[in-house]
């Protein structure tokens, strides 16, 4: 998509648009005001600034400017001269007193709004913008980059206006087509960003970029066969291109086609040995797939080649958490950590969790407050401590505080809702408790802690069938859940005895 100047442009292409923007002009409106020696200055000052003599030039058009203070096109040139000169700020001011005099001031304008722009200061440039589009509704400079200043601020919907009426009113092209088609999957309309792409493709079957982009959009709309194609084509098209293949893997994960994805993250890996993301995926794959050997030895083939050590010893206390090895698991996150010189917040928390699963809790405890010192707003620490202190009935209100900082990060997050209405029943807020676990049991409904919480939560309340129906799902789930068990023959014994009794 095409962006607005940046400030280096200013300096290198100014010199281009001076005489484009204002040399045209008389200074010097004809009236009783007008002088034949600001005339002159003014003349004068043209001549050294076409010779890149701009400080000679300022002090003519000053001079020019005590003879004519009420003409707009003097100040324009002196701000079009602070341009030249890389003096952003005094040249608004001029233009600014140009606007004053004549808020219309097309060339003053056109400067504002491109120095705002070049300044980041995307309201007032937007501004400016839109005032001259009122002078001239068919400019198409004006029009492109309103539409992508408009972009830049978030403002989608005005920016596809602008779009569409720039290919209505001066035909199709592949960047607009292309511009709406990202701006449709921005606002979540898939079907219409596809079409959009597709017209862009059209115009420019070579643009990888494009099948790119329809790639994407067919998979956030759930059509990884449509995606996968796309990514074919433009590694076709760029065979040297190790993201295009790591999309495409992607995208053959999700169609189940697990030979063709582990084919693409190797090709990827053959053309960039070093790209973490290829490893972690390429691994990530094989765990899923069982295929533990596999992984371990790529693992230890690039911890002997590459210096990404603390990324690399993460992934691997991963794959023996995996195959069940956790003091192995330890010592790969011992090593992430050394290797990061403690400053890892990710190792920290790995680390403190695999000692939490091994029942060394002051050890985990200890980590995971190392994880929040490195990085307050880590969501799973937040969550993992507080679950862990409500778990064990301490520092109940602190824990509190900490899960629901998480769930402010993420409020969506099964897991973290399940924590907050676990603290909340520790606490005794039985009401509350129910709330937030039956938010959690909605999204983590192939969870049987989740349910495990919620049948403790409704026995409490006293609904003894809605407790049970909870821990029967639970045990759907995992069979082997002795605990569970245990407390669904109780509650159903005790119905037994209370139906029995006198």
């Amino acid at each position: 998509m095409s962006t607005p100047a940046t400030p280096g442009w200013w300096v290198a292409g100014v010199s281009g648009l001076l005489c484009l923007w204002g040399c045209a002009h008389q200074p010097i409106r004809p009236n009783a005001e007008s002088s034949r020696a600001a005339l002159s200055l003014y003349m004068r000052g043209l001549m050294f600034e076409r010779t890149s003599h701009l400080d000679e030039a300022l002090d003519a058009y000053r001079q020019a400017l005590e003879h004519d203070y009420q003409a707009p096109s003097l100040n324009v040139r002196l701000g079009a001269t602070h341009v030249k000169l890389g003096q952003p700020e005094q040249a608004l001011k001029y233009f600014n007193r140009a606007l004053a005099i004549e808020p219309d001031h097309r060339d003053a304008l056109r400067w504002v709004a491109m120095l705002q722009t070049s300044q980041g200061r995307l309201a007032e440039a937007i501004h400016a913008y839109e005032r001259l589009l009122e002078q001239d509704p068919t400019d198409r400079f004006i029009l492109s980059t309103l539409a992508d200043l408009y972009v830049l601020d978030g403002r989608i919907e005005p920016a596809i206006a602008l779009y569409q009426r720039l290919v209505r009113e001066y035909g199709p092209s592949h960047q607009l087509h292309f511009n709406l088609g990202v701006l449709y999957g921005r606002l979540g309309d898939f079907s219409w960003a596809i079409a959009e792409l597709s017209r862009a493709l059209e115009l420019m079957p070579d643009s990888i970029e494009t099948r790119l982009a329809l790639g994407l959009t067919y998979e956030l709309n759930q059509q990884p066969e449509e995606a996968l194609a796309h990514y074919e084509d433009a590694a076709r098209l760029d065979p040297l291109n190790p993201r295009l293949y790591l999309h495409a893997a992607r995208a053959a994960i999700s169609q189940q086609r697990f030979a063709d994805a582990v084919r693409y993250y190797q090709t990827a890996l053959d053309l960039d040995p070093s790209e973490l993301e290829t490893i972690v995926g390429l691994v990530r794959l094989w765990m899923l797939r069982h295929e533990f050997e596999q992984a371990h030895r790529l693992l230890g083939q690039k911890l002997a080649t590459l210096a990404r050590a603390t990324e690399l010893y993460l992934l691997l206390g991963m794959l023996y958490q995996e195959v069940g090895a956790p003091v192995e698991a330890v010592r790969a996150f011992e090593r992430a950590v050394a290797a990061s010189r403690e400053t890892s917040a990710q190792a920290q928390f790995y680390l403190g969790a695999q000692l939490e699963r091994l029942g060394r809790k002051a050890d985990a405890r200890s980590r995971l407050r190392k994880a929040l010192a490195l990085d307050p707003n880590y969501a799973d620490a937040l969550n993992y401590l507080g679950y862990l202190d409500a778990e064990d009935g301490v520092n109940l209100r602190e824990a509190k505080a900490m899960i629901e900082r998480a769930v402010a990060l993420d409020p969506e997050n099964g897991a973290y809702l399940d924590s907050l209405g676990w603290v909340y029943f520790k606490l005794g807020d039985v009401q509350e408790a129910v709330t937030y676990l039956e938010r959690a049991a909605q999204a983590l409904a192939t969870d049987p802690a989740v349910f495990d919480h919620l049948g403790d939560v409704y026995f409490t309340q006293g609904e003894v069938a809605r407790a049970q129906g909870a821990w029967r799902k639970a045990l759907e789930l995992d069979a082997s859940l002795e605990d569970i068990k245990r407390k669904l023959e109780s509650s159903m014994s005790r119905e037994a005895t209370a139906v029995s009794s006198p």
